[in-house]
């Protein structure tokens, strides 16, 4: 188990040198997306839409933050989750 979490460290490291960063920000976006969207539909049982309202307001606000507000990446992101 410790071998499999080293090597998802590893790889997340790596990562941004062998693919294009925003491919993968999207991808890791959506990603905890769908990981939230299952354990609230198939876990828990429900059925939500405002799950998806949520999301789309942080990324409204995190672009909106990085292209109007000149934050960095970070801070937009950090914006975005507030």
């Amino acid at each position: 188990m410790r071998v499999l979490i080293g090597a998802g460290l590893v790889l997340l490291c790596v990562a941004p040198f062998l693919v294009y960063p925003l491919f993968l920000i999207k991808l890791l976006c959506f990603a905890m997306f769908a990981c939230a969207f299952n354990l609230m539909v198939g876990a828990a049982g429900l059925m939500s839409f405002g799950h998806a309202a949520f999301f789309g307001g942080a990324a409204y606000v995190a672009a909106h933050a990085a292209e109007v507000w000149g934050l960095p990446f970070e801070l937009a992101l950090l914006a975005g989750a507030l």
